[in-house]
């Protein structure tokens, strides 16, 4: 199991252009317009503030990695729901912090974004 999750990590992370040590979020907010309304701001502005007190030039830590390559947020949506389209004209419309990779559920493109991420946050409803 080990290692087809280390080979499903790889493959995404090459497809989309992510660093092998690069830190991964992976945001699922919902499928349904209501739970992505509810959530999508929240998420947006505390990966912001992460990013910013865990990345340089912001952090006070001296190894501080930059912003720029070395932290990536992957937003899960399912594919042709409301949830979807809200999403996609809320991130139009709004500043995303840092490198931002949007995939849904055809062909299972959440199951390989979910293991190349380090951490994850999901809301169903």
């Amino acid at each position: 199991m080990e290692k087809a999750i280390e080979s499903m990590k790889n493959q995404f992370r090459s497809k989309h252009n992510i660093k092998s040590d690069a830190h991964v979020i992976f945001i699922a907010p919902g499928n349904e317009k209501s739970e992505v309304e509810f959530c999508l701001e929240n998420l947006r502005k505390g990966v912001k503030e992460f990013l910013l007190k865990y990345s340089s030039p912001t952090s006070l830590s001296p190894k501080a990695l930059p912003l720029d390559g070395n932290f990536v947020t992957v937003l899960s949506l399912h594919k042709g729901s409301d949830g979807e389209e809200y999403a996609k004209n809320y991130i139009r419309d709004h500043e995303w912090t840092g490198k931002l990779v949007i995939v849904t559920n055809e062909n299972n493109q959440h199951y390989d974004a979910m293991a190349s991420s380090n951490f994850g946050f999901i809301y169903d409803g």
